[in-house]
């Protein structure tokens, strides 16, 4: 199996047997792949990678199927925390906080304070901060990492952290995940994410000088 943030450590993610790969021990928070969810990967995913496939049959379990799908990616929408989930086919080689493959992007509401977009970062460079929708996406190799990596965001964001702070405290988790530790983080988002657009969304403002040439 291709190199994992948390999953590879300690088998976050079970894999489906059915996808010819060797099962997992599943963490409390794991549940069995459905046979719908392993029909359905076995028919569209035919040379995904075989990870991507595994997270795929897990998403598809939990949050039933995807409501749009091609080649390259499928997207949930409102499922579970999150705005948006989007399994992609294509990888990119991450290396914090060890060597891993980045595919599965998640999405919540979430207002990023201006001087708050270098920390983040600088933090994570799989932070993805759009302040005009008021969004904040994170990509990893499987929900858990994501939840984990979105919760160090947002003590950044409160200020309970600051960047060497969090760096340190995210491989913190990650190694306590790997001694059978009871890590909280990547489990459950730990703020309240705004269900309205309008709560976290930051429009800008109108230019001075368009605006003038306007009138």
């Amino acid at each position: 199996m291709k190199g994992s943030l948390l999953a590879s450590l300690v088998a976050l993610l079970p894999l489906s047997t059915a996808l010819g790969e060797a099962p997992h021990t599943p963490a409390p928070q794991s549940q069995p792949v459905s046979p719908e969810a392993a029909a359905w990967v076995q028919k569209h995913l035919e040379g995904w990678p075989k990870i991507s496939i595994a997270v795929a049959s897990d998403l598809i379990t939990k949050y039933g199927l995807p409501q749009e799908s091609n080649d390259r990616e499928l997207t949930w929408y409102d499922n579970g925390p999150w705005k948006r989930t989007v399994l992609h086919r294509d990888e990119a080689k991450h290396n914090f906080p060890l060597p891993h493959e980045d595919f599965l992007e998640q999405t919540v509401n979430y207002r990023v304070p201006l001087e708050k977009v270098t920390d983040l970062l600088k933090y994570d460079g799989s932070l993805v901060i759009d302040r005009t929708r008021g969004e904040l996406s994170v990509h990893c190799d499987n929900e858990q990492a994501n939840t984990l990596t979105l919760n160090i965001a947002n003590d950044i964001v409160t200020g309970d952290r600051n960047v060497e702070q969090a760096l340190a405290y995210h491989a913190q988790v990650v190694r306590g995940v790997q001694i059978g530790e009871h890590e909280t983080y990547p489990y459950k988002l730990r703020f309240k994410v705004p269900q309205a657009v309008a709560d976290t969304a930051d429009p800008s403002q109108e230019a001075e000088l368009l605006k003038h040439l306007g009138e």
